[in-house]
């Protein structure tokens, strides 16, 4: 006999639910501390704090002894701030991350006034984002770039394309960078630290991995190579060769001495005119050396703007490299770089090579889109190396890149009836769709890309997408987001940008298409289409931006109907024109609220020296009323004033 119901149910429903006194009796009694061990390597700070500790002694203890915490300030209440330094030990910490950004207003003197960066002696990862205060920067660099002391660094992180440091911070980071036990430097600062005026290399290093977003002039990384003899990857966004000397061009009576150094200097052929034509003759150009470490072989370049004979004499000068990633500017111009022969030469010692090119071709281009491919269709590109390239023909631009497309991030352009598609990995089942799985950052300029008016045009589908762009103005079709949802999964994206009007239907059905949705930046244009709109969005939304338009002064959101509409947000950016409306957000999201920035709106120049003096006295007055708000505020709320910005940090 059989039985009538057959379905066969998950082994979760066949077992009988035990009791959470017993589940917890049995972790706290019988489960190895070391099994406990592996479970708080897998949670976050907050979590462990909040929700294990004071559960029972036992795991008290386990917690005041584990010694591998994660300490991410970027985004943390002040409550919860005060809880966790109340019960963590700086020797428990392995990693810290430190953020003076909008999210964390005040942070870091908040805990600078609890500890000395000395008493973190087990600290393996610092991570530094935004620290505009050079005083604090330096603060908490001291300890790190002291060779005495007992903190052993093994990676570095700063981030702050805004800085201005001056020799103190420098001196410091060259200390750092010199201590034994660093392996992993990641910089991104303002441009002139690795272009006009280069970190000043002093002592050789031990590092093995180096990112510098930014700008790199050769001579930092010919000076790079020499103090850091063990580096294995390397990471820029750009070789930048202004300063560097064509020595062709340098009188030189001394021929014997050329020949001492000819070991020491590449030729290029670099052309005059990046469109040359074929009878063209190219120049010769010389090259000071930049003696690559016999470690690298890895090199990662960003939005490079240099020709193609400057990466040929580049690899030539890194003969023990294996894997490069490379993309261009948009707009770039040589279109050699196109040439799949050219590179066959170049990278046959290579395992991996990625790319992404966008090329401008002007109307007098002669380029033609079956030829190019045609030079990646060799079985150096298709059998030996199994590297396969898609190229996108636009009206003035091309677009090449190998599969799977490695950048994290793609514009979705127009297609118009100049549009073509090529590829060399049709015929292998596994590419023939361009599943985008790199694809991070979505950034769609056009409402025509979803349905284009060309005939077997094949469209990208984005199936990773965490943050998407949306500019320009917002088609009639009603299909729009149905055809949307044919290239993109929504159900990944967690931030969306827009500036522009979206017609309110349009707009809630967006929102609701993205479930995961944690980030919203947009304007008071659009908020303002909104302000009639009879919805609320209750997901906790993790950040909510009202950034200034280009093209216009910013003004005041209507504050009612915008905390109606969005009524849980953590982080919030947003322009008032008075304390009211500031008093309002704080009562009406207080429930989620973490962190608030509110800019005061107004004459942006209001404060410099004019004629009407009137004037500049009704803004100050303005400007004074919400200093005497901030003053009566309770002690809940961590507030500073910084220009025509209030700073709010909650408890």
């Amino acid at each position: 006999m059989g039985c009538n119901y057959t379905k066969v149910r998950p082994v979760q429903e066949l077992a009988v639910p035990m009791p959470a006194e017993l589940v917890l009796s049995t972790t706290n009694d019988q489960l190895p501390v070391e099994i406990i061990y592996k479970i708080l390597d897998e949670l976050d700070i907050e979590t462990i704090f909040v929700s294990l500790y004071n559960v029972c002694k036992r795991f008290n203890s386990i917690l005041s002894t584990y010694d591998k915490y994660h300490f991410n300030l970027k985004t943390i209440s002040l409550n919860r701030f005060n809880l966790i330094c109340s019960r963590i030990r700086p020797e428990q910490i392995i990693e810290l991350t430190l953020s003076d950004d909008e999210n964390s207003p005040g942070l870091i003197e908040q805990f600078l006034l609890r500890f000395s960066l000395n008493e973190f002696v087990r600290l393996r990862s610092l991570t530094l984002i935004q620290i505009n205060n050079e005083e604090y920067m330096n603060l908490i660099l001291i300890p790190m770039a002291d060779h005495t002391s007992l903190l052993n660094l093994f990676s570095i992180k700063i981030i702050n394309r805004d800085e201005t440091y001056g020799e103190i911070f420098v001196e410091l980071i060259m200390s750092i960078l010199t201590k034994p036990s660093l392996r992993k430097v990641h910089f991104d600062l303002s441009y002139g630290r690795t272009t006009s005026n280069p970190l000043p290399w002093l002592e050789q290093c031990s590092i093995r991995h180096m990112i510098f977003k930014g700008s790199c002039s050769v001579n930092f990384i010919r000076n790079t190579f020499i103090h850091a003899p063990q580096l294995e990857t390397f990471a820029a966004s750009d070789f930048n060769f202004d300063e560097e000397i064509d020595l062709n061009n340098v009188p030189n009576n001394h021929e014997d001495d050329n020949d001492s150094d000819a070991n020491e200097e590449f030729e290029v052929q670099a052309e005059e005119n990046l469109n040359h034509e074929e009878n063209q003759i190219p120049k010769n150009e010389k090259f000071t050396s930049i003696e690559s470490t016999n470690y690298l072989n890895s090199l990662t370049l960003y939005d490079c703007s240099i020709n193609m004979s400057k990466f040929e004499w580049m690899l030539q000068e890194i003969p023990t490299l294996k894997r490069f990633r490379l993309s261009t500017i948009t707009g770039y111009n040589d279109e050699s770089i196109l040439d799949g022969h050219r590179w066959t030469t170049l990278v046959s010692n290579m395992d991996k090579f990625e790319f992404i090119f966008s090329v401008y071709l002007p109307d007098s281009s002669v380029w033609d889109t079956d030829v190019c491919i045609t030079t990646f269709r060799t079985p150096f590109w298709t059998e030996d190396k199994q590297w396969f390239v898609s190229l996108e023909k636009y009206d003035d631009e091309v677009i090449l890149y190998t599969l799977p497309y490695l950048n994290d991030f793609y514009v979705v352009k127009s297609l118009s009836s100049s549009f073509q598609y090529r590829s060399t990995a049709i015929e292998n089942s596994t590419l023939q769709i361009q599943c985008m799985n790199n694809v991070r950052d979505l950034y769609i300029d056009t409402w025509n890309i979803i349905k284009p008016q060309v005939e077997n045009a094949i469209l990208p589908h984005f199936l990773h997408v965490t943050h998407l762009s949306l500019c320009g103005k917002w088609p009639k079709s009603k299909s729009f987001l149905t055809d949307m949802e044919t290239i993109i999964d929504m159900s990944t994206i967690e931030e969306l940008s827009r500036e522009e009007i979206v017609p309110t239907i349009d707009f809630i059905t967006l929102l609701n298409m993205m479930p995961n949705l944690k980030s919203i930046k947009t304007s008071t244009n659009l908020l303002d289409a909104l302000n009639a709109a009879k919805f609320s969005h209750t997901n906790c939304l993790r950040s909510f931006i009202i950034a200034p338009n280009d093209y216009e002064d910013q003004h005041a959101v209507n504050i009612e109907p915008f905390c109606s509409m969005f009524p849980r947000i953590q982080h919030l950016i947003i322009p008032v024109d008075n304390v009211d409306s500031c008093q309002y957000v704080l009562d009406q999201l207080k429930q989620d609220l973490l962190s608030v920035i509110f800019r005061i709106t107004g004459n942006d120049h209001s404060f410099d020296e004019t004629d009407d003096e009137s004037e500049n006295e009704e803004e100050n007055s303005a400007v004074n009323l919400f200093s005497e708000w901030i003053q009566e505020l309770s002690e809940r709320y961590h507030c500073y004033k910084k220009q025509r910005q209030i700073h709010i940090w909650l408890q």
